[in-house]
């Protein structure tokens, strides 16, 4: 089941929220501890806890950018390979100018539909690892470079490599981003919990107790206040 978020508003703006309670009870949580022992040292350590998790983890963006770099490597590495090919091909042409099926092996004539996918770029080059392997004294024959020959091995596996780094992230992420709401929702219950007390603590003091409000945002105390029965006179 998908996680979802306990509050309807930016996670930045729970961040700084919390920053500024954290800042408060340094003045407060003795207040908050007397009228209510659970709102004591070890729910303020679990903030502190949570808030600096929060700022130093940086967010879902963060998250869907550190993908982008395994996308981008892997895109970079298919580019690489590209260029690997276009070289091949000519000392393929040279080395069997006259076998059509030997020049097909090596991709020649459909390359670009082999390659129109990453996933297809991925399985040709490792194919093409064994090609080149098994006409090796062709193309040894006709002085294609051993560096250009001995670098597609490697660069097949980079790729592979490439490949399987941004699926791992791929995965990662959706466990990273349920783990992170998680305890984003428990960032927010923990300022709630002082949020609620305030109500009390400080209710011959509004300014103290408007610290603990979250701003801008309705106030989850006052919407969950049941109305009261009227008076009728009689």
């Amino acid at each position: 089941m998908e996680q979802i978020r306990n509050f309807r508003f930016a996670d930045d703006i729970l961040l700084q929220h919390a920053s500024n309670v954290l800042s408060y009870l340094d003045e407060d949580l003795s207040t908050f501890q007397a009228f209510d022992p659970d709102l004591g040292e070890t729910k303020h350590g679990k903030l502190y806890e949570l808030t600096t998790w929060a700022l130093q983890e940086g967010g879902d963006e963060v998250n869907v950018a550190r993908l982008g770099d395994y996308t981008e490597k892997l895109l970079t590495e298919i580019n690489n390979a590209h260029r690997l090919y276009q070289q091949l091909r000519y000392w393929v042409l040279k080395a069997f100018p006259d076998r059509k099926a030997i020049q097909r092996q090596f991709g020649i004539g459909r390359y670009s539909k082999l390659t129109a996918t990453q996933e297809g770029t991925i399985a040709f080059f490792a194919s093409l690892s064994q090609t080149i392997t098994e006409h090796r004294a062709g193309l040894d024959a006709v002085n294609t470079p051993e560096i250009l020959l001995d670098s597609i091995p490697t660069q097949a596996e980079t790729l592979r490599q490439a490949q399987q780094a941004q699926e791992t992230k791929k995965g990662n992420r959706e466990v990273d981003t349920e783990a992170r709401i998680t305890r984003l929702n428990e960032l927010y219950d923990l300022t709630q919990s002082f949020n609620a007390a305030a109500e009390y603590v400080f209710f011959d003091s509004p300014a103290s107790r408007d610290r603990y409000r979250l701003p801008g945002v309705a106030d989850p105390v006052e919407s969950e206040e049941t109305d009261t029965e009227p008076v009728h006179q009689h």
